[in-house]
């Protein structure tokens, strides 16, 4: 591929029918702080026409603009290498060093666009506007208009962790992909717990994991090289004291056989410091370097808090800051964690947000609600909230939990406007690269949205325009089309009896396309397709474009894909099938039509939050009335947990009776339980459930699904 030296060109040859003007702006996640249309001129117009882009000689922006003409290589856009005086250009990138790290301007006029930027990252959020528009563009036009635009939130970060399940490196490949399109700052590796030790140590090589996702030392650096490329940060974790199993199970010469011993003795410190040493060789661009510092069960606090202040001195002697978990609380006098220490709240029990504010902490808001997203270990539950309630509940300065056992779940911590909260982090803790896309994705970019430009949130508005741009990223990103048929629910993939897969290309021409069904990463030897994919079962699916050479074409394309035997449906249920509401967002995988598609999978439920203070209301619209005399009402059960619970019925939507109740706990819970009453006819039955109880937070509702049945005859 070529190099990018003091000018490129760009051919686009961009299809569309209908022009953008003033009063139709395009679709831009995050919003923009400011665009100004100049509706007296007329738009910049593209078609066949040579875009000329000049910007100042910077070896970090020539491989930049190189990853972003490489993106619009692929959507049938021929770039050549031009060469002529910058007077000609008609994209212009020019740096202005009064501008923020993330400060971008964007001019279009009809003979040219500017770019003023203020570095790399700077750049790389405006290219990605750039894209944005680009890919909207129709009749080859962008209207002429001014983006002003810089962050609310300078921290706004999401974070993997590596220390309980592997990902892959395409995955994370794709995941920096994804957070440059959203805007998103950086990318946290929480790469050691008590089940994996993720980071392949020079010094201490008997601690990565041994399992076949193994990243390795050059990879990583690659890595990092391929995120800076693209203005995100990633940010590497080295969990201790506690989650430090391996550590001293490895190396107990060296770190001890107890937390208190890693966390106290000086060998064990020499040794930790060498491991910091390593991710600061690995992973050089990030500022932040961090060190853990939660849930060290057993270590007194006044050895935690002078674990991280002796840690925060090393880290500072390199010119790095320390980022922690909420961990020991505050301490008093030369006790005290050092006020430079930037601390990650979570669920401030032990240090309080309010707290660490009140010490001179800068602080990152990674409340439970409505950030943590959870794939519990080892996949029996979920916690998570969906996009909507992200984003109309996502709050800089509001610090709440999902579990009513912790006080911020009733009186969440409201700390003063315009504080030193720097920004969010969103964990996926404990999770699956197998439902990452599925479960992460769409949280991030709400959240994206939220920290970027929190102001005037439109919920309409905002779904329209995350629909338009996933759509037109998938494009770039993955140059494989899919299109089905036959799904019950199409949002979540589920199916009856069979669904029939059609592939096709977005735009890359070489190559062919494979795939596979199984789970596994689709190579140049799977299988190809040719021609329709019928399932007939719960899949996971996914298919990649290889080239000549063997080497994969832009990202893969995933789908999950469920299963419901039609068969099993009892045929007195005249709930199957049946239109649902529910009085809580609900969102894939875990939408409200779970409960009425025949299937009964305590994994593939209904998720809805929160079920208190007020219980949430799920309604069953029958379609007209019909006599019933029971419901069966299936949930997620986990060690005894149970769904609290009423059933209503009515004749008109409005006026609802009781005829169940189940909101005190039974005897045997159990995931099925029939309740029987006197018939009666009914077009509505309604549950108002306050939440699975007794396993993790009782919030959530875990209804899977709701049987209503017919007398038998």
């Amino acid at each position: 591929m070529m190099r990018l030296l003091n000018a490129i060109c760009l051919v686009l040859l961009i299809g569309g029918s209908t022009p953008l003007i003033a009063d139709q702006p395009a679709h831009l996640i995050p919003a923009p702080q400011q665009v100004r249309f100049a509706s007296t001129e007329a738009p910049f117009v593209f078609q066949k026409k040579i875009l000329r882009v000049t910007a100042p000689q910077n070896s970090n922006f020539e491989k930049h603009l190189e990853f972003f003409s490489n993106l619009i290589e692929r959507r049938n856009m021929t770039l050549t290498r031009y060469q002529r005086n910058a007077s000609n250009a008609t994209i212009r990138i020019q740096i202005d060093n009064s501008f923020g790290p993330e400060q971008y301007r964007i001019k279009v006029t009809e003979a040219d666009i500017s770019i003023t930027v203020s570095g790399l990252k700077s750049l790389s959020r405006a290219t990605a506007t750039m894209l944005q528009l680009i890919c909207q563009a129709k009749n080859h036009s962008i209207p002429a208009q001014t983006i002003d635009d810089h962050p609310t939130s300078d921290y706004r970060n999401v974070m993997i962790d590596l220390g309980r399940n592997p990902h892959s490196l395409r995955c994370l490949y794709e995941t920096i992909d994804f957070l440059w399109f959203y805007k998103v700052d950086s990318l946290h590796l929480h790469l050691t717990d008590d089940q994996r030790f993720a980071f392949p140590s020079k010094h201490f090589p008997k601690l990565q994991s041994d399992d076949r996702a193994k990243i390795s030392w050059d990879e990583f650096v690659q890595l990092e090289q391929y995120a800076v490329t693209r203005g995100i940060t990633l940010i590497p974790e080295l969990e201790v004291p506690g989650h430090s199993t391996i550590l001293r199970q490895k190396y107990p010469e060296t770190f001890g056989k107890t937390t208190t011993d890693l966390a106290s003795l000086p060998k064990a410190r020499a040794g930790i410091k060498k491991l910091l040493d390593e991710l600061i060789e690995v992973f050089p661009s990030s500022p932040w370097i961090h060190i853990g510092g939660d849930e060290a069960y057993g270590v007194p606090e006044d050895i935690q808090r002078d674990l991280i202040n002796d840690l925060h001195q090393y880290l500072k002697s390199k010119g790095k800051q320390t980022l922690v978990w909420e961990g020991p609380s505050q301490g008093k006098g030369d006790n005290k964690v050092h006020p430079d220490v930037i601390h990650i709240n979570w669920r401030t029990i032990n240090f309080p947000a309010d707290k660490m504010l009140a010490a001179g902490h800068r602080v990152v808001n990674a409340a439970w609600d409505p950030l943590y997203v959870v794939d519990h270990y080892p996949r029996t539950n979920f916690s998570m909230a969906t996009p909507q309630y992200i984003y109309e509940t996502l709050d800089l300065y509001r610090f709440a939990h999902f579990n009513p056992d912790i006080e911020t779940f009733a009186n969440p911590i409201r700390v003063p406007d315009r504080s030193n909260v720097i920004g969010f982090c969103m964990p996926w803790w404990e999770g699956r690269e197998e439902n990452w896309h599925t479960m992460m994705l769409p949280r991030i970019i709400p959240m994206a949205d939220v920290a970027w430009n929190g102001t005037n949130r439109d919920l309409d508005q905002f779904e329209l325009r995350q629909r338009a741009l996933e759509v037109e990223r998938e494009k770039y990103f993955c140059p494989i089309q899919i299109d089905t048929s036959l799904l019950h629910i199409p949002d979540d993939f589920v199916f009856h009896e069979k669904v029939d897969v059609s592939l096709s290309r977005h735009s890359c021409d070489e190559g062919n396309i494979r795939f596979t069904v199984d789970g596994s990463t689709p190579t140049a030897n799977s299988q190809e397709y040719t021609s329709k994919i019928e399932l007939n079962r719960t899949t996971k699916f996914r298919s990649a474009i290889f080239g000549s050479d063997g080497e994969q074409i832009g990202h893969e394309l995933r789908r999950n894909f469920s299963f419901v035997d039609v068969a099993k449906v009892n045929p007195r249920n005249v709930a199957f099938g049946k239109p649902v509401t529910s009085s809580a967002s609900s969102a894939a995988p875990f939408s409200i039509e779970r409960i009425t598609d025949g299937g009964v999978n305590p994994l593939n439920h209904y998720l809805g939050y929160p079920a208190m203070p007020k219980p949430i209301e799920l309604t069953i619209d029958l379609g007209q009335p019909h006599e019933i005399d029971t419901v069966v009402v299936h949930a997620a059960n986990n060690s005894g947990s149970w769904e609290s619970y009423a059933v209503q019925t009515s004749l008109d939507g409005t006026n609802f009776e009781t005829v169940v109740d189940r909101t005190e706990k039974p005897e045997s819970p159990s995931v099925k339980a029939a309740h029987e009453f006197e018939s009666r006819s009914a077009r509505y039955v309604r549950i108002l459930t306050s939440g699975n109880k007794d396993y993790v937070f009782d919030a959530f509702s875990r209804v899977t699904e709701v049987e209503v049945l017919e007398p038998k005859k």
